[in-house]
């Protein structure tokens, strides 16, 4: 079985994400932020869909300025999806991939208005598909 993975797409405001010891600026905008599913990916999933009280991932911090809008599950390896986003959208470095050292980012500004959201979760499931079944 193929490692699971998902996307949440979130839509962002100007403003700072400020995580434990340390500040992301982020401009309005569409943002995808990848993550990896483990044994309970709908767990995870809803974790990340609402504020959390408790945070411990940057995904958490997110819900200061921006609000989820979709998401999708890939079959997939997180790092893998998050090399194919990082080829075609800017990224907020460091970002999510605390356990993933060798990524640059998990999260990337995937669309710079918030108006078609299913038209920018197509092209970002085209993007993934296309980049790791070539």
């Amino acid at each position: 079985m193929r490692a699971l993975s998902y996307v949440v797409l979130f839509k962002c405001k100007d403003g700072d994400i400020v995580t434990r010891g340390r500040k992301f600026t982020i401009s309005n905008g569409l943002y995808a932020y990848v993550g990896s599913c483990g044994n309970a990916c709908a767990a995870r999933i809803v974790r990340h869909l609402g504020k959390v009280i408790n945070r411990f991932w940057h995904v958490d911090y997110l819900h200061d300025i921006c609000d989820e809008v979709a998401v999708m599950v890939l079959h997939f390896k997180e790092e893998d999806v998050a090399k194919a986003l990082l080829a075609q959208f800017p990224g907020i470095p460091a970002f999510g991939n605390s356990d993933k050292r060798r990524d640059r980012t998990h999260l990337f500004r995937v669309c710079l208005s918030d108006k078609d959201v299913i038209k920018t979760l197509h092209e970002l499931s085209k993007v993934i598909h296309e980049t790791l079944n070539s």
